[in-house]
């Protein structure tokens, strides 16, 4: 693997925060380390990873007399994982890159960005979690939770393809499960299910609403209601315009005037013209007076009678609509799922035993391949937990027993057919133990640290943060862990540690150096790269304290060079 081809953390930009006022870090793309006096300002640079990868923003974070704060990330070749996940949720990664920027308001507002686009928090961290993970004295405790323990194996086993085929024959399995359970009713129960359903079936059918037929009904009623005021002038209209008993019909006239312009062909040029467009009028009055007789003859004998019928199919489709539907469409569904599962119960013995067969079947299934994810999953184990031992007797835990049990359960789960449990005995004589119960928080680190080696040589992880891993620890054991976290940058992973350590500090390729000095009467944290020599400088800081002597440059050269002090 390239080192380009690296998720790095190119650039983090903070403004506002604490006593950061507006500062620029750039983390180096192997082992990078952030050392200074106690108070200077490291924790903020976390804090303010922190709310880039989603964590909660609090206004108390910022900086005395501003209105705002900012923090934005960016990340530079990111991994297919972390762009596929991105553009699921819609996120354009085209060129690889990815800004995260986080907004706080001294009213408590808090707005995060991706690439200029609005997110919420929850699509932040789940992009982030491809992108960066922070370690420190209390975020170790996914190690603490069991839970995650079959995540980290399975991450190492190789079981990514069976466990999707079992993934899907859990869902299946838990689906017959369902209809077995709907199906089940004690008798008493059925029976009542059994006479609502036929209620409701025919309840339906006995009205058997047809799509548009309200729209109809009320236009029907409308004519109803209007029926002797639309009879009345439907007469008019169709005397006046065809046939009255009485003097002459617009068809008439029109007609005498057709005549008389035949008269005069011959004579005026436009005569035959004028006689055309006037039969084409009484043609089309002809046609509006049939068609107004004919709509407007209802032939209502007793419309009080034919309004109440209306009325009534009215209320009932209404009724419908509140009962099973707002729509025809959706009553007609409904229908056709109740009748469905009145099916399923009047047979429900027959049904019952068929699907007690396809249950058999999917769990037959199932269990071959939690066989082979068991079979993996054990595999997999005997070798990480060797791997993962080995690493942590490097790091001066030389008495520990690292054990992943694999043991199974009563039933299918989730993730298969087993559980799997760290349990660790970090001094001689004792048992082993689930590690809430025996790690502190120094040992915690040590062994996501372990797990982080073991990993580096499976596939490459994202960017890691380590905050103070050397607390409580003594030199030598820093050295080595120093090692490990050089190790883990070499194999792929940009490693950013912030720590006291002058053994860590020694051993990394870009040293941040942040401190604290006071402009126009107020606190100002800063970052900056040091040079070689101020590297070794600062070291011996580190060992020696504020004095720096000869001695404590000898030992920091000495370091530096890779010896240990």
């Amino acid at each position: 693997m390239h080192r380009e081809d690296f998720i790095l953390l190119k650039e983090l930009y903070i403004r506002n925060i604490a006593i950061i006022k507006d500062e620029r870090v750039c983390p180096g793309d192997a082992l990078t380390v952030l050392t200074g006096e106690t108070g200077a300002g490291k924790s903020i640079i976390i804090d303010s990873v922190g709310l880039i990868i989603g964590e909660r923003a609090s206004k108390e974070l910022i900086r005395g007399g501003e209105e705002k704060a900012v923090v934005s990330a960016l990340f530079e070749d990111i991994s297919e994982e972390a762009a596929a996940v991105a553009a699921d949720l819609g996120i354009d990664t085209e060129g690889g890159t990815l800004l995260f920027q986080r907004d706080i308001t001294d009213k408590g507002g808090s707005t995060a960005r991706i690439n200029g686009r609005t997110v919420p928090l929850s699509i932040v961290r789940e992009i982030a979690s491809k992108l960066i993970h922070i370690h420190g004295q209390h975020t170790g405790q996914s190690l603490l939770n069991e839970d995650t323990h079959i995540v980290f194996l399975d991450a190492f086993a190789d079981c990514e393809k069976e466990k999707e085929e079992y993934l899907a024959l859990y869902h299946e399995m838990q689906g017959i499960k369902k209809r077995i359970a709907e199906i089940s009713h004690d008798e008493q129960e059925k029976a009542r299910t059994i006479e609502l359903l036929k209620y409701q079936i025919k309840d339906i059918d006995s009205v058997n609403p047809r799509e548009g037929e309200e729209d109809d009904l009320k236009r029907k009623r409308t004519k109803v209601q209007n029926a002797e005021k639309i009879g009345k002038h439907a007469k008019l209209i169709y005397r006046a315009l065809y046939q009255t008993e009485k003097g002459f019909s617009a068809c008439d006239l029109i007609e005498k005037a057709e005549e008389s312009l035949g008269a005069l062909e011959g004579v005026l040029g436009e005569a035959t013209a004028f006689a055309e467009t006037l039969a084409d009028f009484r043609y089309r009055i002809e046609d509006i007076a049939e068609t107004i007789r004919r709509e407007c003859d209802m032939g209502i004998k007793n419309p009080t009678e034919l309004l109440d019928k209306i009325e009534e199919r009215l209320d009932n489709l209404q009724r419908l609509r509140k009962k099973y539907g707002g729509t025809v469409e959706e009553i007609k569904k409904y229908r056709e799922r109740i009748a469905s599962r009145l099916h399923d119960l009047e047979i429900s013995g027959e049904l019952s035993e068929d699907l007690e067969n396809e249950l058999a079947d999917v769990r037959a299934k199932m269990k071959n391949i939690a066989s082979v994810i068991t079979k993996k999953r054990r595999n997999a184990a005997e070798y990480l937990q060797k791997k993962i031992t080995d690493e942590l007797i490097f790091l001066d835990m030389e008495k520990v027993r690292f054990r992943i049990e694999v043991t199974s359960l009563s039933d299918f789960g989730t993730d298969g057919a087993d559980k799997v449990a760290f349990a660790v005995s970090a001094n001689p004589g004792e048992p082993l133990q689930p590690l809430s119960k025996v790690a502190s928080g120094g040992e915690l680190s040590r062994m996501m640290l372990a797990l982080r080696c073991a990993f580096a040589d499976k596939e490459h992880t994202e960017t890691l943060i380590f905050d103070e891993i050397d607390t409580g620890i003594s030199g030598k054991t820093s050295h080595k862990i120093g090692v490990k976290l050089h190790e883990v940058a070499e194999k792929g992973t940009q490693v950013i540690c912030v720590t006291h350590s002058p053994q860590i500090a020694a051993i990394a390729d870009t040293h941040l150096f942040v401190s604290k000095t006071e402009t126009d009467g107020r606190t100002e944290s800063s970052v900056r790269t040091l040079s070689e020599e101020e590297h070794i400088t600062e070291v011996a800081r580190i060992i020696g304290g504020a004095k720096i002597t000869e001695q404590t440059l000898a030992a920091a050269k000495e370091l530096c060079m890779g010896g240990e002090v």
